[in-house]
Protein backbone atom coordinates (compact mmCIF):
# COMPACT_ATOMS: atom_id res chain seq x y z
CA UNK A 1 0.00 0.00 0.00
CA UNK A 2 2.72 2.47 0.94
CA UNK A 3 4.45 1.92 -2.39
CA UNK A 4 1.32 3.13 -4.21
CA UNK A 5 1.02 6.10 -1.86
CA UNK A 6 4.62 7.10 -2.56
CA UNK A 7 4.06 6.80 -6.31
CA UNK A 8 1.10 9.17 -6.02
CA UNK A 9 3.17 11.64 -3.99
CA UNK A 10 5.96 11.47 -6.59
CA UNK A 11 3.45 12.44 -9.26
CA UNK A 12 2.27 15.41 -7.22
CA UNK A 13 5.81 16.50 -6.40
CA UNK A 14 6.78 16.16 -10.03
CA UNK A 15 3.96 18.48 -11.05
CA UNK A 16 4.91 21.11 -8.49
CA UNK A 17 8.68 21.18 -8.78
CA UNK A 18 10.02 24.12 -10.78
CA UNK A 19 13.13 24.20 -12.90
CA UNK A 20 16.30 25.16 -11.00
CA UNK A 21 17.11 28.85 -11.31
CA UNK A 22 13.59 29.90 -12.24
CA UNK A 23 12.40 32.97 -10.33
CA UNK A 24 9.16 32.10 -8.56
CA UNK A 25 6.20 34.44 -8.27
CA UNK A 26 4.16 34.75 -5.06
CA UNK A 27 1.57 32.19 -6.10
CA UNK A 28 4.24 29.65 -6.96
CA UNK A 29 6.04 30.23 -3.65
CA UNK A 30 2.85 29.67 -1.70
CA UNK A 31 2.04 26.52 -3.61
CA UNK A 32 5.55 25.05 -3.30
CA UNK A 33 6.01 26.00 0.36
CA UNK A 34 2.70 25.78 2.25
CA UNK A 35 2.58 27.58 5.59
CA UNK A 36 2.31 25.45 8.74
CA UNK A 37 1.33 27.49 11.80
CA UNK A 38 3.54 26.15 14.61
CA UNK A 39 1.41 25.49 17.71
CA UNK A 40 -1.08 27.81 16.04
CA UNK A 41 -0.14 31.45 15.48
CA UNK A 42 2.18 31.17 18.46
CA UNK A 43 4.09 34.36 17.67
CA UNK A 44 1.02 36.43 18.55
CA UNK A 45 -0.96 34.19 20.93
CA UNK A 46 -0.07 31.60 23.59
CA UNK A 47 1.08 28.38 21.95
CA UNK A 48 -1.29 25.41 21.63
CA UNK A 49 -4.35 27.35 22.80
CA UNK A 50 -7.64 27.87 21.03
CA UNK A 51 -6.73 31.55 20.71
CA UNK A 52 -3.57 30.65 18.76
CA UNK A 53 -5.44 28.21 16.53
CA UNK A 54 -8.30 30.63 15.85
CA UNK A 55 -5.85 33.39 14.98
CA UNK A 56 -4.03 31.07 12.57
CA UNK A 57 -7.31 30.08 10.95
CA UNK A 58 -8.25 33.72 10.49
CA UNK A 59 -5.46 33.93 7.91
CA UNK A 60 -6.63 32.51 4.57
CA UNK A 61 -3.07 31.58 3.63
CA UNK A 62 -2.61 29.14 6.54
CA UNK A 63 -3.17 25.67 5.11
CA UNK A 64 -1.73 23.65 8.00
CA UNK A 65 -1.42 23.87 11.78
CA UNK A 66 1.04 21.94 13.94
CA UNK A 67 0.21 20.98 17.53
CA UNK A 68 1.44 18.75 20.36
CA UNK A 69 -0.46 16.03 22.21
CA UNK A 70 -0.16 14.35 25.59
CA UNK A 71 -2.65 12.16 27.47
CA UNK A 72 -4.60 13.42 30.46
CA UNK A 73 -5.22 11.31 33.54
CA UNK A 74 -8.50 10.12 32.04
CA UNK A 75 -6.78 9.17 28.76
CA UNK A 76 -8.00 12.12 26.69
CA UNK A 77 -5.52 13.55 24.15
CA UNK A 78 -4.86 17.16 25.20
CA UNK A 79 -2.94 19.84 23.34
CA UNK A 80 0.16 21.02 25.19
CA UNK A 81 3.87 20.83 24.38
CA UNK A 82 5.50 19.92 27.69
CA UNK A 83 4.74 16.90 29.83
CA UNK A 84 4.68 19.28 32.82
CA UNK A 85 2.48 22.31 33.40
CA UNK A 86 4.84 24.91 34.85
CA UNK A 87 6.06 26.67 31.68
CA UNK A 88 2.74 27.42 29.99
CA UNK A 89 0.05 27.23 32.69
CA UNK A 90 -0.62 28.21 36.29
CA UNK A 91 -0.71 24.53 37.24
CA UNK A 92 1.96 22.40 38.85
CA UNK A 93 3.09 18.85 38.24
CA UNK A 94 2.53 16.61 35.25
CA UNK A 95 -0.12 16.80 32.55
CA UNK A 96 -0.81 13.12 33.22
CA UNK A 97 -1.86 13.95 36.81
CA UNK A 98 -4.93 15.95 35.72
CA UNK A 99 -8.16 15.11 33.94
CA UNK A 100 -8.94 16.81 30.64
CA UNK A 101 -11.63 18.87 32.37
CA UNK A 102 -9.18 20.07 35.03
CA UNK A 103 -6.61 20.97 32.39
CA UNK A 104 -9.20 22.95 30.49
CA UNK A 105 -9.82 25.09 33.58
CA UNK A 106 -6.17 26.08 34.01
CA UNK A 107 -4.82 29.45 32.91
CA UNK A 108 -2.70 28.60 29.87
CA UNK A 109 -2.47 32.13 28.52
CA UNK A 110 -1.34 34.67 31.12
CA UNK A 111 2.31 33.70 30.71
CA UNK A 112 2.05 35.15 27.21
CA UNK A 113 -0.17 38.15 28.04
CA UNK A 114 -2.82 38.82 30.66
CA UNK A 115 -5.45 39.28 27.92
CA UNK A 116 -5.26 35.49 27.34
CA UNK A 117 -5.95 34.52 30.96
CA UNK A 118 -9.13 32.65 30.01
CA UNK A 119 -7.30 30.22 27.73
CA UNK A 120 -7.15 26.67 29.07
CA UNK A 121 -5.47 23.52 27.79
CA UNK A 122 -7.69 22.33 24.91
CA UNK A 123 -8.46 18.76 24.00
CA UNK A 124 -7.41 17.42 20.62
CA UNK A 125 -11.09 16.95 19.84
CA UNK A 126 -11.73 20.68 20.27
CA UNK A 127 -8.97 21.60 17.86
CA UNK A 128 -10.07 18.98 15.34
CA UNK A 129 -13.61 20.39 15.38
CA UNK A 130 -12.22 23.89 14.84
CA UNK A 131 -9.99 22.86 11.94
CA UNK A 132 -12.33 20.44 10.16
CA UNK A 133 -13.03 21.63 6.64
CA UNK A 134 -10.69 24.59 7.04
CA UNK A 135 -7.10 23.31 7.22
CA UNK A 136 -4.92 20.25 7.68
CA UNK A 137 -3.22 19.24 10.92
CA UNK A 138 0.22 17.97 11.88
CA UNK A 139 -0.36 16.26 15.24
CA UNK A 140 2.84 15.56 17.13
CA UNK A 141 2.76 12.78 19.71
CA UNK A 142 4.99 13.95 22.55
CA UNK A 143 4.99 11.09 24.99
CA UNK A 144 7.12 10.91 28.12
CA UNK A 145 10.42 9.14 28.83
CA UNK A 146 8.85 7.70 31.96
CA UNK A 147 5.73 6.35 30.21
CA UNK A 148 5.19 2.60 30.13
CA UNK A 149 4.36 0.72 26.95
CA UNK A 150 0.63 0.65 27.64
CA UNK A 151 0.54 4.44 28.06
CA UNK A 152 2.36 4.84 24.74
CA UNK A 153 -0.10 2.52 23.01
CA UNK A 154 -2.99 4.38 24.61
CA UNK A 155 -1.67 7.73 23.35
CA UNK A 156 -1.45 6.29 19.83
CA UNK A 157 -4.91 4.72 19.92
CA UNK A 158 -6.71 7.64 21.51
CA UNK A 159 -5.16 10.11 19.09
CA UNK A 160 -6.15 8.06 16.04
CA UNK A 161 -9.67 7.60 17.41
CA UNK A 162 -10.09 11.34 18.00
CA UNK A 163 -8.91 12.16 14.48
CA UNK A 164 -11.24 9.63 12.90
CA UNK A 165 -14.19 10.70 15.05
CA UNK A 166 -14.00 14.15 13.49
CA UNK A 167 -13.53 12.82 9.96
CA UNK A 168 -10.04 14.33 9.76
CA UNK A 169 -7.99 11.24 8.88
CA UNK A 170 -7.33 12.38 5.31
CA UNK A 171 -6.33 15.86 6.47
CA UNK A 172 -4.01 14.88 9.32
CA UNK A 173 -0.50 13.51 9.63
CA UNK A 174 0.63 12.07 12.98
CA UNK A 175 4.28 12.87 13.68
CA UNK A 176 6.78 12.21 16.44
CA UNK A 177 10.45 12.24 17.37
CA UNK A 178 9.78 8.83 18.92
CA UNK A 179 9.78 5.91 16.45
CA UNK A 180 8.10 3.68 19.03
CA UNK A 181 5.04 5.94 19.07
CA UNK A 182 4.81 5.91 15.28
CA UNK A 183 5.08 2.12 15.35
CA UNK A 184 2.26 2.00 17.92
CA UNK A 185 0.08 4.10 15.61
CA UNK A 186 0.84 1.86 12.63
CA UNK A 187 0.09 -1.30 14.61
CA UNK A 188 -3.31 0.16 15.51
CA UNK A 189 -4.17 1.73 12.16
CA UNK A 190 -2.79 0.82 8.74
CA UNK A 191 -3.94 3.88 6.81
CA UNK A 192 -3.35 7.10 8.72
CA UNK A 193 -0.39 9.18 7.51
CA UNK A 194 2.78 9.22 9.62
CA UNK A 195 5.81 11.48 9.79
CA UNK A 196 9.19 11.24 11.52
CA UNK A 197 10.54 14.34 13.28
CA UNK A 198 14.29 14.81 13.54
CA UNK A 199 16.80 17.59 14.15
CA UNK A 200 19.64 15.88 12.34
CA UNK A 201 20.42 14.46 8.90
CA UNK A 202 21.95 10.97 9.17
CA UNK A 203 22.92 9.18 5.97
CA UNK A 204 20.14 6.63 6.36
CA UNK A 205 17.39 9.15 7.07
CA UNK A 206 15.26 8.34 4.03
CA UNK A 207 15.48 4.64 4.84
CA UNK A 208 14.38 5.34 8.43
CA UNK A 209 11.28 7.18 7.25
CA UNK A 210 10.37 4.43 4.81
CA UNK A 211 11.00 1.75 7.45
CA UNK A 212 8.41 3.34 9.71
CA UNK A 213 5.77 3.31 6.98
CA UNK A 214 5.87 7.10 7.04
CA UNK A 215 5.45 9.48 4.12
CA UNK A 216 6.47 12.73 5.81
CA UNK A 217 9.79 13.98 7.17
CA UNK A 218 9.72 16.88 9.62
CA UNK A 219 13.25 18.23 9.92
CA UNK A 220 15.00 21.17 11.57
CA UNK A 221 15.48 23.62 8.72
CA UNK A 222 19.23 23.98 9.18
CA UNK A 223 19.61 20.31 8.22
CA UNK A 224 17.73 20.58 4.94
CA UNK A 225 19.96 20.24 1.89
CA UNK A 226 19.48 19.98 -1.86
CA UNK A 227 20.62 16.37 -1.73
CA UNK A 228 18.16 15.51 1.04
CA UNK A 229 15.30 17.06 -0.93
CA UNK A 230 16.36 15.06 -3.99
CA UNK A 231 16.43 11.78 -2.05
CA UNK A 232 13.11 12.36 -0.31
CA UNK A 233 11.41 13.39 -3.56
CA UNK A 234 12.63 10.20 -5.22
CA UNK A 235 11.24 8.19 -2.31
CA UNK A 236 7.88 9.96 -2.36
CA UNK A 237 8.46 11.57 1.05
CA UNK A 238 7.01 14.99 1.76
CA UNK A 239 9.19 17.37 3.78
CA UNK A 240 8.34 19.98 6.38
CA UNK A 241 11.10 22.24 7.75
CA UNK A 242 10.87 23.75 11.21
CA UNK A 243 10.84 26.21 12.93
CA UNK A 244 11.56 29.14 10.63
CA UNK A 245 10.88 32.52 12.22
CA UNK A 246 13.34 35.09 10.91
CA UNK A 247 12.26 37.14 7.92
CA UNK A 248 15.62 36.53 6.28
CA UNK A 249 15.36 32.74 6.53
CA UNK A 250 11.73 32.74 5.42
CA UNK A 251 12.59 34.82 2.36
CA UNK A 252 15.53 32.58 1.47
CA UNK A 253 13.57 29.35 1.81
CA UNK A 254 10.53 30.65 -0.05
CA UNK A 255 12.70 31.18 -3.13
CA UNK A 256 13.80 27.56 -3.39
CA UNK A 257 12.47 25.60 -6.34
CA UNK A 258 11.87 22.31 -4.51
CA UNK A 259 8.56 21.64 -2.72
CA UNK A 260 8.46 21.57 1.08
CA UNK A 261 6.28 22.94 3.87
CA UNK A 262 7.53 25.75 6.10
CA UNK A 263 6.58 25.62 9.78
CA UNK A 264 6.67 28.98 11.56
CA UNK A 265 5.42 30.79 14.66
CA UNK A 266 4.72 33.78 12.41
CA UNK A 267 2.48 32.98 9.43
CA UNK A 268 2.30 36.71 8.66
CA UNK A 269 6.07 36.78 8.12
CA UNK A 270 5.80 33.73 5.86
CA UNK A 271 3.11 35.51 3.85
CA UNK A 272 5.22 38.65 3.51
CA UNK A 273 8.25 36.57 2.48
CA UNK A 274 6.37 34.95 -0.39
CA UNK A 275 5.59 38.42 -1.72
CA UNK A 276 8.92 40.11 -1.13
CA UNK A 277 10.13 42.04 -4.14
CA UNK A 278 6.72 42.00 -5.88
CA UNK A 279 5.43 45.34 -4.65
CA UNK A 280 2.96 43.87 -2.17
Amino acid sequence: MWQSVRKAIRRVIGLKTHKPGKELNAEERERLHPCVAHRGFSGQAPENTMAAFKLALSKPYVGWMELDVHLSRDDVPVVIHDSTLKRTTNGQGNVRDYTAEQLGLLDAGSWFHRSFADEGVPTLGQVLKLAAGRCKLNVELKGDDRADEETKRSLARRTVDAIKAEGMARDTVITSFRPELLKAVREYDASIKLGLIIDDSPADLTARVIGLGATTLSIGYTHMTTELLRRTAEAGIEVMVWTVNSRKDLAKLSRRNEPFQICTNYPDRWHAATREGEGH
